[in-house]
Parts: structure tokens; sequence; C-alpha cells
């Protein structure tokens, strides 16, 4: 597990945690059932509190990427493919409305956005 945290960054630690997390979950680089470190292990190892750590990993199992089990520790869920199609999905209606809402308050025109979007859409990224 590599989690990277850049503390200047206007996004929120324990979002960062989220986004990364769940990002290699998604990705297959965290499998199914893997244990997860201990929250203060992490909290050590990236030398923050332990408090950004307990959130993402609330954020994690509210949404479905984390189980914890009294006694045992934490681990990656079990997640159907339907049910990894459906977060990728989801992460990237998420990103589509942050470039919206970055696009209306820099008054980048609609037509302009969805030109640029069609433009990278050809380039294989």
């Amino acid at each position: 597990m590599d989690i990277v945290i850049n503390p200047s960054s206007e996004v929120p630690i324990y979002s960062q945690i989220v986004t990364q997390i769940s990002s290699q979950i998604i990705n297959g680089t965290l499998k199914p059932g893997e244990k997860l470190p201990a929250i203060r292990q992490i909290s050590n190892q990236l030398r923050i509190s332990v408090i950004p750590v307990k959130m993402a990993w609330e954020e994690l199992d509210k949404q479905g990427f984390i189980k914890t089990v009294a006694g045992s520790g934490t681990f990656v869920n079990i997640l159907k493919k339907s049910e990894i199609q459906e977060k990728i999905e989801e992460k990237v209606v998420n990103l589509a409305k942050k470039i919206c809402h970055e696009a209306k308050k820099n008054g980048i025109s609609k037509e302009h956005l969805i030109k640029s979007l069609e433009e990278q859409w050809e380039i294989d990224i």
C-alpha cells in the first residue's frame, strides 16, 4: 500500500488517503481480503495525526471499499465486478462535476469544454 500526502494541497489529508486507497482497490493493487495496516501504523508512517486516517477509514468503510472486523483488523472488501464498475463510473462522474464547476467558475463555455473533452478522448492516454 502506497500513500503520498501533499500537506500543501487544498484537498484535506483524509480525502487524499480515501482517493489513493480507493484507487488502489479499484485497480487491483490492493487485493480483496487483504489486511490493511492499523490506523496508528499508517499515521506514524505518514507522520500525521491518527484523526485523518481514522476519518479516511470511516469514509472508505461507508463507501464499501473496506470492512473492519473487531479484534481482527481492517480488510479490503470483496467487491463484485459490477460493484467495481459502479465505483469507477461514480469516480468519473465526480471528476466531471469538478471539471464543469471549474470551467463555469473560470468562464469557459460549455462548447469549449466539450470540444476539449472530445480532443482529449482522441488522444491515446
